[in-house]
């Protein structure tokens, strides 16, 4: 082969890959080094050959790099061994690269310079860095919070981009990921004109090799999945949904996940922003499908209750794997993976799984045990969820009042997105002039503060019931719609009692119900029964499942 090769180079804008053989002082064949079977190499070739304007050539003085420059689809020049010490600079090997091309009649305007140690460059970056030169801005670095320069620039903040101003400071200058405008690069003697302007990168972009624990940092990111979580929240639906997902979520921390709601049902979106969760809204279906494109997952999460078969099938044309949370729609058999925890026994298709042995708890609740049975009833916890759309809250404590029950105290806790707070406030505070022992916790994080010493809990028949059967606390249900009414674990697993709100009997049923969980042998018994059920484990079962078929699907068992 000969110093170079530049078949096909037509195009205006040049991605200058600079990857040197290397010396004593860095790693030996570093660029050349196995991350994730391939060579460190390959990330940014393939990267840069994506952002298909710009031609892409391989400044080297190595052979082997040459070789797999060709093989990836790369275009390559030999840098000559003056070149290749530590104290060459970018813009040395930037000059000799354009002359060559020049003697072959190969013109370009604009010119990135990026380095295989710094892999991790996204093609939205590349564009930014051209479009950015179209202003007529001569110079940009690459930027980041490490120092990696001598050069000393302070940044002034403007709109798209960060100005520099010559200092004595040093910044966080990437000295290997530079763009540039050729004519006017060529002009000033093969120096970078000024202003310079530098580019902020995100922090996996500023990911640069610099020890061998770097091949380590660059598999990890490289090995992360893109998760699309699609989910709802209302107040008729209420959020259960939300800190579901966010149990599940903690166990996929290393990948990356966008979280996607339609605007007019995103009540619970504020609790995936405290966790620092990207957040994304959308109102029609056109503004689904170009999220959907633009951010290509790997995996979609959907916890939006029952799905149709147009929508999974059109979910199929942007992602391999489908995993869908509490769904019994027709759409659900075009899911890889369906969990419906709250449904204890259903005859099910094989992609589905039923039953409590795949409950995910939330943290709080796996640290905290409940190991109260007295024979006296001291303390009752009353929750209807996130936000009860139906008011039980209210209805139970007027029951409450009217049976004239003094004699316990009662911790009422309410949901953050309970609209009759303003109302039931009032309502407490007057019966707690007459003597009515009741506390009232208006929104919690931390619920289970408040179930480590209760005797039982009056609850919706929700996800509620197998974060308090975890901790092995009895439990009075209450379906509150018709869809809960399928919710059948409290009484399949005799660990408390299930009333229907919507009966016409409540008031009667939940009185009578209160009665028995007031007897001493019935709390013992759903004590005993809540001990033999293991709950803690369902959500590592259900994050194994989802591993491992998405291991099958892009062929990564046994790796």
């Amino acid at each position: 082969m000969g110093s170079y090769s530049t078949k096909a180079m037509n195009k205006k804008l040049l991605i200058l890959i600079m990857a040197r053989k290397g010396s004593d002082d860095v790693i030996s064949r570093q660029n050349l080094r196995l991350v994730k079977n391939k060579p460190l190499l390959y990330y940014i070739v393939k990267t840069a050959l994506k952002f298909k304007k710009a031609d892409v050539l391989v400044s080297t003085d190595s052979e082997e790099i040459s070789e797999l420059s060709l093989l990836y689809g790369a275009n390559y020049i030999k840098r000559p061994k003056r070149l290749t010490k530590n104290s060459t600079s970018v813009k040395e090997i930037c000059l000799d690269a354009l002359q060559k091309l020049e003697k072959e009649n190969i013109h370009y305007e604009k010119c990135l310079v990026l380095h295989p140690k710094i892999p991790l460059i996204k093609i939205s970056t590349i564009n930014t860095f051209f479009k950015n030169l179209e202003k007529k801005e001569p110079t940009i670095f690459g930027i980041s919070h490490i120092v990696d320069s001598k050069l000393g620039y302070e940044i002034e903040t403007s709109k798209k981009s960060l100005k520099l101003n010559p200092s004595k400071k040093p910044l966080g200058i990437l000295n290997k990921i530079v763009a540039f405008n050729i004519k006017q690069f060529i002009k000033n003697n093969g120096n970078f004109v000024s202003p310079f302007y530098g580019l902020k990168l995100s922090n996996d972009e500023t990911h640069s090799l610099r020890s061998y624990h770097d091949f380590g940092t660059f598999e990890q990111i490289l090995n992360r999945k893109k998760i699309l979580v699609r989910i709802d929240s209302t107040i008729k639906i209420g959020m259960g949904h939300i800190f579901n997902m966010l149990a599940i979520l903690n166990y996929f921390r290393n990948d990356e996940i966008m979280i996607l709601m339609h605007k007019n049902r995103n009540l619970g979106y504020k609790k995936f922003k405290e966790n620092l969760y990207n957040v994304s809204f959308f109102t029609s279906d056109d503004e689904f499908n170009k999220i959907l494109t633009k951010f290509n997952p790997d995996i979609i999460f959907n916890d939006i209750l029952n799905t149709k078969i147009p929508y999974m099938k059109k979910l199929h044309n942007h992602s391999k794997m489908i995993v869908n949370f509490e769904d019994q729609g027709e759409g659900r058999k075009f899911a890889n993976l369906v969990f419906n925890p709250i449904f204890e026994k259903q005859k099910s298709l094989s992609n589905e799984f039923y039953g409590s042995k795949y409950a995910c708890v939330r943290d709080e609740f796996r640290i905290w045990k409940n190991e109260i049975l007295s024979k006296n009833i001291h303390k009752i916890l009353i929750s209807f969820g996130g936000t009860d759309q139906n008011n039980i809250t209210e209805k139970t404590i007027s029951i409450i009042e009217k049976n004239n029950i003094k004699n316990v105290e009662f911790i009422l806790l309410l949901g953050f997105g309970y609209s009759h707070k303003k109302m039931i406030k009032q309502k407490v505070k007057n019966l707690q002039k007459n003597n009515f022992n009741i506390v009232l916790v208006d929104g919690s994080d931390f619920m289970a503060k408040y179930t480590r010493d209760i005797d039982f809990a009056i609850v919706s028949n929700g996800r509620t019931v197998f974060e308090l059967a975890s901790m092995n606390i009895p439990i009075l249900a209450i379906s509150v719609n018709s869809r809960e009414q399928n919710h059948n674990f409290v009484e399949e697993q005799n660990v408390g009692i299930k009333i229907d709100y919507e009966k016409s009997s409540y008031e009667k049923s939940l009185k009578n119900s209160f009665e028995k969980m007031l007897n001493y042998n019935n709390r013992k018994n759903y004590k005993k029964n809540l001990t033999k059920i293991d709950l803690l484990n369902g959500i590592n079962i259900v994050v194994d499942k989802i591993n491992h078929e998405y291991n099958l699907l892009n062929n990564l068992d046994g790796q």
